[in-house]
């Protein structure tokens, strides 16, 4: 596993990224089953579990609270076409990529949300119910505090 810079990665993420790497061991995408429900506590305000399709739809699992205060709606049970296109599309990509090529992926970035610029940190883990195919995605994402470098004027 690739070590990342302490000064790159948000600790939260960083630590999510260490445990992912242990349950993984030597195969190429861990078992979601090795996670205990117990150890993700930490991460579950800012954490989404997305179930891969047999189509490749994308549906969320599990929703966390701080998202659904942030952007006013739990997408619990609900897919991306639920999602409007700009944002769809730009998850769909993100999710496709980690899913066939089974590895993390990770990524700052600003958007408008509200009428404001935030900036997230963003991690997207692969699991797998069994073997090595992709059937969960594990997003962790934490805001960073732009100091109004982004504000619309």
């Amino acid at each position: 596993m690739p070590v990342i810079s302490r000064l790159t990665m948000q600790p939260n993420l960083r630590s999510l990224y260490e445990l992912w790497g242990k349950v993984k061991g030597a195969g190429n995408v861990p078992l979601l089953s090795k996670v205990p429900i117990d150890r993700l506590r930490d991460w579950l305000p800012n954490l989404a579990i997305i179930a891969v399709r047999q189509d490749n739809d994308y549906v969320y699992r599990y929703y966390g609270q701080t998202f659904v205060e942030t952007f006013g709606v739990d997408m619990t049970g609900l897919n991306l076409e639920s999602l409007p296109d700009t944002q769809r599309n730009i998850l769909e990509h993100e999710y496709d990529y980690v899913r066939t090529r089974s590895k993390p992926t990770w990524r700052v970035y600003s958007g408008e949300f509200f009428g404001s610029i935030m900036t997230y940190e963003r991690l997207i883990l692969p699991f797998a119910k069994q073997g090595d195919t992709v059937s969960t995605l594990m997003v962790a994402a934490y805001e960073v505090k732009n100091d109004g470098l982004f504000d619309i004027h």
